[in-house]
Order: structure tokens, then C-alpha cells, then sequence
């Protein structure tokens, strides 16, 4: 069991760290403005996502590093993970596609979020994602609409960001 674990880690550390590089080499060289007077100091508008960005593959590297040795010792311990063969139930299945749904939610609520506005995005998904997930206790929803309602409410009138 420590096998399988082990090796869903290296594959999550092994993303990461992907798109750590992807970020540093491509990402914020391609969004941040460099000048040529900007890029002569020592600390430039670059200076710390560049700098973020490299702890943040630094640590998916040591992660990758780590679970590269779980997996051995692991594999050493019980062996080779074998392939569960026992039949999966409908819940377990949806279960697998869980974070996927929640994922696909969040995408709706920015698309949501950018043609129809904050309030009828903010009324109509994060609710739904309340629900996929399997929250059924009830007052969890309207505290949910009253942090929503307090979010607007800060954001319209003391720092006065205009929200449709």
C-alpha cells in the first residue's frame, strides 16, 4: 500500500515540478515588463516570482526526491504494487471523479463569474459545488450567503471596487 501512495506522489511531485519550470521559464518572462533600467538593479519587478517560483521547484524536486525513496524502500518491503482487480462500486467511481467535478465547477464559476457577474455566479455555483461535494447540513448554505453578502458588501462600499 505504502508502494501505491509512493508513487502517486511521484507523479504529483513530478507535475509540479513541471510546471514550476514551465512558470520560470516561459510564464513570468512572457507577463513581467522588464526595462532596461528595471532589469539593471538587483531587484527588478521579476526578482520574487522568479525567486518563488525557484523554492517552489526546490521543494517539488526534494518531494520527488523523497517519494522516489519511499517507493524503493516500499517496493523492497512488499514488493511491486499489484493492480486491484475487485470491482468498483458506482460511489467509488464518482468518488475518482470527484475533484474533476469540483475542478469543471470552479472553471463554470469563473465563466460564470466573467460574463453574467459576481452576483448571479456567486448565487448559482458555489452552492452546487456545496452540494457535489456532500455537504448536507443546511445551515452551512445561508452562512455561506452571508459571507458572500459581507464580501459584496465590503467590496462595493468601503473599497469601493465596482461589482455587477
Amino acid at each position: 500500500m505504502e508502494a501505491k501512495k509512493a508513487r502517486g506522489d511521484i507523479i504529483l511531485y513530478s507535475v509540479l515540478s513541471v510546471v514550476g519550470i514551465i512558470f520560470y521559464v516561459f510564464i513570468i518572462p512572457g507577463q513581467i515588463y522588464l526595462s532596461k533600467t528595471a532589469s539593471a538593479e538587483a531587484f527588478s519587478p521579476d526578482t520574487f516570482p522568479n525567486a518563488v517560483t525557484i523554492l517552489f521547484v526546490i521543494a517539488s524536486l526534494c518531494g520527488l526526491a523523497l517519494a522516489i525513496y519511499r517507493y524503493r524502500k516500499a517496493v523492497q518491503l512488499e514488493g511491486k504494487p499489484q493492480k486491484d482487480t475487485t470491482p468498483r462500486t458506482r460511489r467509488e467511481i464518482v468518488g475518482a471523479f470527484m475533484p474533476f467535478i469540483v475542478f469543471a465547477l470552479v472553471l463554470l464559476y469563473v465563466i460564470l463569474f466573467m460574463y453574467v457577474g459576481f452576483i448571479p455566479a456567486t448565487v448559482i455555483v458555489p452552492p452546487v459545488i456545496l452540494f457535489v461535494i456532500g455537504c448536507r447540513k443546511w445551515h452551512y448554505y445561508p452562512i455561506y450567503y452571508a459571507f458572500a453578502a459581507l464580501m459584496y458588501l465590503l467590496f462595493r462600499y468601503i473599497l469601493l471596487v465596482p461589482i455587477r
